[in-house]
């Protein structure tokens, strides 16, 4: 089984997760308004951007 690890958002700082490591990206939204994808290998964000209504 993969890892299993916690990232924050980095609009609110409101701790995301629990995210399980597997091949590919993973993508969190937040109910702040923001989309992150995770950098699996670092376990942190990678790139983030806040949604339109």
């Amino acid at each position: 089984m993969g890892d299993i690890f916690r990232v924050n958002c980095p609009g609110c700082g409101q701790e995301k997760g629990p995210i399980t490591t597997h091949p590919g990206t993973v993508g969190i939204h937040c109910s702040c308004g923001v989309t992150a994808t995770v950098d699996i290998g670092a376990q942190e964000i990678d790139e983030w951007w806040e949604r339109e209504n």
